[in-house]
Protein backbone atom coordinates (compact mmCIF):
# COMPACT_ATOMS: atom_id res chain seq x y z
CA UNK A 1 0.00 0.00 0.00
CA UNK A 2 2.53 2.40 1.08
CA UNK A 3 4.58 1.44 -2.72
CA UNK A 4 1.80 2.15 -4.67
CA UNK A 5 1.00 5.98 -2.54
CA UNK A 6 4.75 6.73 -3.10
CA UNK A 7 4.21 5.78 -6.88
CA UNK A 8 0.94 8.16 -6.80
CA UNK A 9 2.97 10.69 -5.32
CA UNK A 10 6.00 10.39 -7.77
CA UNK A 11 3.42 10.56 -11.01
CA UNK A 12 1.70 13.69 -9.71
CA UNK A 13 5.06 15.49 -8.61
CA UNK A 14 6.22 15.17 -12.30
CA UNK A 15 3.05 16.78 -13.91
CA UNK A 16 4.38 20.10 -12.79
CA UNK A 17 7.92 19.17 -14.00
CA UNK A 18 6.77 18.31 -17.29
CA UNK A 19 4.64 21.61 -17.56
CA UNK A 20 7.77 23.63 -16.80
CA UNK A 21 9.90 21.37 -19.52
CA UNK A 22 7.77 22.06 -21.72
CA UNK A 23 7.23 25.67 -21.45
CA UNK A 24 11.22 25.60 -22.07
CA UNK A 25 10.49 23.56 -24.98
CA UNK A 26 8.16 25.70 -26.76
CA UNK A 27 8.75 27.26 -29.91
CA UNK A 28 9.42 30.69 -28.38
CA UNK A 29 12.43 29.22 -25.99
CA UNK A 30 13.61 29.91 -23.29
CA UNK A 31 16.60 31.94 -22.16
CA UNK A 32 16.87 31.61 -18.30
CA UNK A 33 18.38 34.86 -16.22
CA UNK A 34 20.96 32.90 -14.35
CA UNK A 35 23.58 32.97 -17.37
CA UNK A 36 26.77 33.21 -15.79
CA UNK A 37 30.44 32.78 -16.21
CA UNK A 38 31.80 29.75 -13.42
CA UNK A 39 34.64 32.63 -13.02
CA UNK A 40 33.64 35.44 -13.76
CA UNK A 41 37.13 37.33 -12.58
CA UNK A 42 40.10 36.67 -14.69
CA UNK A 43 44.10 37.20 -14.21
CA UNK A 44 45.48 36.63 -17.11
CA UNK A 45 49.01 37.26 -18.94
CA UNK A 46 48.86 37.93 -22.52
CA UNK A 47 51.42 37.14 -25.60
CA UNK A 48 52.63 33.61 -24.75
CA UNK A 49 49.52 31.45 -24.80
CA UNK A 50 46.07 31.17 -26.59
CA UNK A 51 43.70 32.60 -23.43
CA UNK A 52 40.51 30.78 -23.16
CA UNK A 53 37.79 32.29 -19.97
CA UNK A 54 35.57 29.03 -20.49
CA UNK A 55 31.92 28.70 -21.74
CA UNK A 56 29.20 30.50 -20.05
CA UNK A 57 26.97 28.49 -17.80
CA UNK A 58 23.69 28.32 -19.54
CA UNK A 59 21.35 27.21 -17.81
CA UNK A 60 19.45 24.80 -19.76
CA UNK A 61 18.47 28.19 -21.99
CA UNK A 62 17.03 27.32 -25.64
CA UNK A 63 19.66 26.60 -28.07
CA UNK A 64 21.10 27.20 -30.57
CA UNK A 65 22.29 30.17 -28.67
CA UNK A 66 24.48 33.10 -30.11
CA UNK A 67 27.37 35.19 -28.20
CA UNK A 68 28.50 38.79 -28.82
CA UNK A 69 30.59 40.86 -26.76
CA UNK A 70 28.82 44.37 -27.10
CA UNK A 71 31.35 46.51 -25.41
CA UNK A 72 34.57 46.32 -23.58
CA UNK A 73 35.30 48.62 -20.71
CA UNK A 74 37.77 50.07 -18.81
CA UNK A 75 37.58 49.40 -15.09
CA UNK A 76 35.77 52.91 -14.60
CA UNK A 77 33.28 52.08 -16.74
CA UNK A 78 34.45 54.36 -19.91
CA UNK A 79 34.42 52.21 -23.37
CA UNK A 80 37.84 51.05 -24.40
CA UNK A 81 37.81 51.79 -28.26
CA UNK A 82 41.44 51.10 -28.42
CA UNK A 83 40.95 47.26 -27.34
CA UNK A 84 37.38 47.24 -29.20
CA UNK A 85 39.31 48.15 -32.28
CA UNK A 86 42.31 46.17 -31.84
CA UNK A 87 42.43 43.24 -34.28
CA UNK A 88 45.66 40.90 -34.50
CA UNK A 89 46.55 38.28 -37.33
CA UNK A 90 46.24 34.94 -35.51
CA UNK A 91 45.44 31.18 -37.10
CA UNK A 92 43.00 28.90 -37.40
CA UNK A 93 43.86 25.12 -37.52
CA UNK A 94 42.60 22.76 -40.20
CA UNK A 95 44.79 19.91 -39.38
CA UNK A 96 46.50 18.59 -36.22
CA UNK A 97 49.88 20.71 -35.67
CA UNK A 98 52.84 18.78 -35.34
CA UNK A 99 56.41 19.62 -34.19
CA UNK A 100 58.16 17.22 -36.72
CA UNK A 101 56.93 19.43 -39.54
CA UNK A 102 60.10 20.26 -41.75
CA UNK A 103 59.69 23.44 -42.78
CA UNK A 104 57.16 26.85 -42.01
CA UNK A 105 55.28 25.83 -45.29
CA UNK A 106 54.48 22.51 -44.00
CA UNK A 107 52.70 23.97 -40.60
CA UNK A 108 51.08 26.93 -42.70
CA UNK A 109 49.90 24.35 -44.41
CA UNK A 110 47.38 23.36 -41.87
CA UNK A 111 46.29 26.37 -40.89
CA UNK A 112 44.51 29.03 -42.40
CA UNK A 113 45.57 32.74 -41.35
CA UNK A 114 42.58 35.08 -40.09
CA UNK A 115 42.20 38.56 -38.83
CA UNK A 116 40.53 38.18 -35.69
CA UNK A 117 39.54 40.92 -32.48
CA UNK A 118 42.59 40.25 -29.92
CA UNK A 119 39.69 39.97 -27.16
CA UNK A 120 37.33 37.84 -29.09
CA UNK A 121 34.57 35.35 -28.04
CA UNK A 122 33.25 31.96 -29.31
CA UNK A 123 29.50 32.72 -30.88
CA UNK A 124 28.02 29.34 -29.85
CA UNK A 125 28.95 29.41 -26.20
CA UNK A 126 30.54 32.40 -24.66
CA UNK A 127 34.33 31.24 -24.07
CA UNK A 128 35.92 34.31 -24.25
CA UNK A 129 39.44 34.29 -26.24
CA UNK A 130 42.48 36.03 -26.40
CA UNK A 131 44.75 35.94 -29.03
CA UNK A 132 48.76 35.10 -28.63
CA UNK A 133 49.60 37.54 -31.24
CA UNK A 134 47.78 39.93 -29.11
CA UNK A 135 51.17 41.97 -27.84
CA UNK A 136 50.53 45.40 -28.77
CA UNK A 137 50.70 46.95 -24.98
CA UNK A 138 49.63 50.60 -26.02
CA UNK A 139 46.04 49.49 -27.70
CA UNK A 140 45.57 46.39 -25.27
CA UNK A 141 47.50 48.19 -22.35
CA UNK A 142 48.13 46.76 -19.06
CA UNK A 143 45.12 46.69 -16.23
CA UNK A 144 41.61 45.75 -15.59
CA UNK A 145 38.73 45.31 -18.32
CA UNK A 146 35.30 44.80 -18.00
CA UNK A 147 32.88 42.44 -20.69
CA UNK A 148 29.64 43.32 -21.77
CA UNK A 149 28.13 40.11 -23.32
CA UNK A 150 24.49 40.03 -25.52
CA UNK A 151 23.36 37.06 -25.40
CA UNK A 152 20.23 35.71 -28.11
CA UNK A 153 18.03 32.97 -28.59
CA UNK A 154 14.70 32.20 -29.94
CA UNK A 155 13.37 33.38 -27.17
CA UNK A 156 15.14 36.71 -27.29
CA UNK A 157 18.28 38.74 -25.59
CA UNK A 158 20.34 39.64 -22.49
CA UNK A 159 22.65 42.06 -21.81
CA UNK A 160 24.80 40.50 -19.36
CA UNK A 161 27.18 43.94 -18.13
CA UNK A 162 30.48 43.19 -16.62
CA UNK A 163 29.87 39.56 -17.29
CA UNK A 164 33.28 38.70 -17.22
CA UNK A 165 36.34 40.95 -15.79
CA UNK A 166 39.78 40.46 -17.44
CA UNK A 167 43.03 42.03 -15.17
CA UNK A 168 45.43 41.80 -18.36
CA UNK A 169 49.11 41.89 -17.76
CA UNK A 170 52.00 40.55 -20.27
CA UNK A 171 53.90 37.65 -20.65
CA UNK A 172 57.68 37.94 -20.89
CA UNK A 173 59.27 37.44 -24.70
CA UNK A 174 60.51 33.65 -23.74
CA UNK A 175 59.35 31.04 -21.11
CA UNK A 176 61.68 28.60 -19.51
CA UNK A 177 59.20 26.00 -18.12
CA UNK A 178 59.20 22.68 -16.23
CA UNK A 179 62.72 22.11 -14.97
CA UNK A 180 63.98 18.76 -14.19
CA UNK A 181 66.39 16.92 -12.81
CA UNK A 182 68.00 13.57 -12.52
CA UNK A 183 71.41 11.48 -11.21
CA UNK A 184 73.66 13.93 -9.53
CA UNK A 185 72.28 17.25 -10.12
CA UNK A 186 70.39 19.47 -7.03
CA UNK A 187 68.80 21.41 -9.49
CA UNK A 188 69.56 23.98 -12.34
CA UNK A 189 68.36 27.44 -13.32
CA UNK A 190 67.83 29.01 -16.59
CA UNK A 191 68.08 32.71 -17.53
CA UNK A 192 67.41 34.16 -20.80
CA UNK A 193 68.90 37.40 -22.57
CA UNK A 194 68.16 39.15 -25.35
CA UNK A 195 71.51 41.22 -26.53
CA UNK A 196 69.72 42.36 -29.74
CA UNK A 197 66.43 42.91 -30.89
CA UNK A 198 67.60 42.65 -34.17
CA UNK A 199 69.14 39.15 -35.60
CA UNK A 200 69.12 35.52 -35.70
CA UNK A 201 71.01 33.90 -33.14
CA UNK A 202 70.94 31.76 -29.99
CA UNK A 203 74.23 31.16 -28.06
CA UNK A 204 73.86 28.83 -25.22
CA UNK A 205 76.07 28.51 -22.15
CA UNK A 206 75.91 25.48 -19.37
CA UNK A 207 77.73 26.52 -15.77
CA UNK A 208 79.41 23.87 -13.87
CA UNK A 209 78.51 24.92 -10.15
CA UNK A 210 82.05 27.21 -9.52
CA UNK A 211 80.80 29.24 -12.38
CA UNK A 212 82.82 27.69 -14.93
CA UNK A 213 81.51 26.95 -18.78
CA UNK A 214 80.72 23.51 -19.92
CA UNK A 215 81.99 21.87 -23.22
CA UNK A 216 78.16 20.90 -25.18
CA UNK A 217 79.88 18.49 -27.26
CA UNK A 218 80.05 16.56 -23.80
CA UNK A 219 76.16 16.85 -23.04
CA UNK A 220 74.00 14.10 -25.02
CA UNK A 221 70.35 14.73 -26.64
CA UNK A 222 67.98 12.27 -24.62
CA UNK A 223 65.71 10.20 -28.22
CA UNK A 224 62.28 10.33 -27.39
CA UNK A 225 61.63 7.95 -30.27
CA UNK A 226 60.15 4.70 -29.25
CA UNK A 227 61.41 3.10 -32.71
CA UNK A 228 64.88 2.35 -33.19
CA UNK A 229 64.81 3.47 -36.75
CA UNK A 230 63.67 6.89 -35.77
CA UNK A 231 65.27 9.56 -34.43
CA UNK A 232 63.72 12.29 -32.14
CA UNK A 233 66.73 14.02 -30.03
CA UNK A 234 65.38 16.58 -27.96
CA UNK A 235 68.84 18.61 -28.13
CA UNK A 236 70.19 22.38 -29.59
CA UNK A 237 70.41 20.35 -33.26
CA UNK A 238 66.98 19.92 -33.14
CA UNK A 239 64.45 22.94 -32.66
CA UNK A 240 62.07 22.59 -35.32
CA UNK A 241 62.10 23.45 -38.97
CA UNK A 242 65.70 22.49 -39.79
CA UNK A 243 66.54 25.06 -37.47
CA UNK A 244 69.00 26.05 -36.09
CA UNK A 245 70.34 26.15 -40.02
CA UNK A 246 74.21 26.61 -38.69
CA UNK A 247 75.29 25.09 -35.20
CA UNK A 248 78.78 25.81 -33.93
CA UNK A 249 80.11 24.13 -31.14
CA UNK A 250 83.16 25.68 -29.28
CA UNK A 251 84.83 24.51 -26.01
CA UNK A 252 82.46 27.07 -24.02
CA UNK A 253 79.30 27.44 -25.41
CA UNK A 254 76.92 26.56 -29.02
CA UNK A 255 76.21 29.53 -31.25
CA UNK A 256 73.26 28.41 -33.37
CA UNK A 257 71.77 30.46 -36.19
CA UNK A 258 67.90 30.16 -36.87
CA UNK A 259 65.70 30.85 -39.66
CA UNK A 260 62.78 31.53 -38.03
CA UNK A 261 61.28 33.40 -35.21
CA UNK A 262 59.38 32.31 -32.47
CA UNK A 263 60.72 29.18 -31.91
CA UNK A 264 59.18 27.01 -31.61
CA UNK A 265 57.70 28.49 -34.79
CA UNK A 266 54.05 28.52 -33.57
CA UNK A 267 52.94 30.76 -30.78
CA UNK A 268 51.86 29.21 -27.24
CA UNK A 269 53.66 25.94 -28.20
CA UNK A 270 56.99 25.24 -26.60
CA UNK A 271 60.28 23.04 -27.37
CA UNK A 272 62.58 20.10 -24.47
CA UNK A 273 65.31 20.13 -24.41
CA UNK A 274 66.77 17.04 -22.18
CA UNK A 275 70.33 16.52 -21.63
CA UNK A 276 72.67 14.29 -20.05
CA UNK A 277 76.12 13.41 -18.86
CA UNK A 278 77.46 10.37 -18.09
CA UNK A 279 80.37 11.49 -15.51
CA UNK A 280 83.42 13.28 -17.12
CA UNK A 281 81.61 16.75 -15.66
CA UNK A 282 80.94 16.27 -11.87
CA UNK A 283 82.10 12.33 -11.64
CA UNK A 284 79.08 11.37 -11.93
CA UNK A 285 75.85 10.32 -14.86
CA UNK A 286 73.49 13.42 -14.28
CA UNK A 287 70.02 14.61 -16.67
CA UNK A 288 68.31 17.52 -16.90
CA UNK A 289 65.77 18.89 -18.94
CA UNK A 290 63.49 22.09 -19.55
CA UNK A 291 60.76 23.66 -21.95
CA UNK A 292 61.63 26.68 -23.58
CA UNK A 293 60.09 29.03 -26.05
CA UNK A 294 61.36 32.21 -27.34
CA UNK A 295 58.62 34.87 -28.80
CA UNK A 296 61.05 37.69 -30.09
CA UNK A 297 63.81 37.60 -33.07
CA UNK A 298 66.96 38.54 -31.83
CA UNK A 299 70.29 38.00 -30.12
CA UNK A 300 69.42 35.82 -27.32
CA UNK A 301 71.78 34.64 -24.62
CA UNK A 302 70.39 31.49 -22.93
CA UNK A 303 72.64 29.98 -19.70
CA UNK A 304 71.70 26.74 -17.50
CA UNK A 305 73.40 26.88 -14.43
CA UNK A 306 73.83 22.97 -12.64
CA UNK A 307 73.39 22.84 -8.86
CA UNK A 308 74.91 19.82 -7.32
CA UNK A 309 76.98 19.07 -4.28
Amino acid sequence: MKKTLTIKYLLWLMVPLFVISCEKDKTDGFLSPALKYTNPSVKVSVGATLIRTGAMVTDESTKPLQFTIEAIRYENGDIADKVMNYRVDTYFWNAEYSDKDKTAQETDGKRTKVNRPAIDINPENGDIIIYPEATDSFRLTKGKYLIDVKVKNSAGEQLLKSAMKLDISYALPYSFLSPGIDGKLTGIDGTFERLSETGNKILVYVLKKDGTPVDPEKLIGYDYSTDPAVEDLRDWHHLGLNNPTKYTAFPDHLELEVETFPIPYVQGKVRRIDLYNNGDINGDYFNFWFDFAIRKPGIWKITIQLKYN
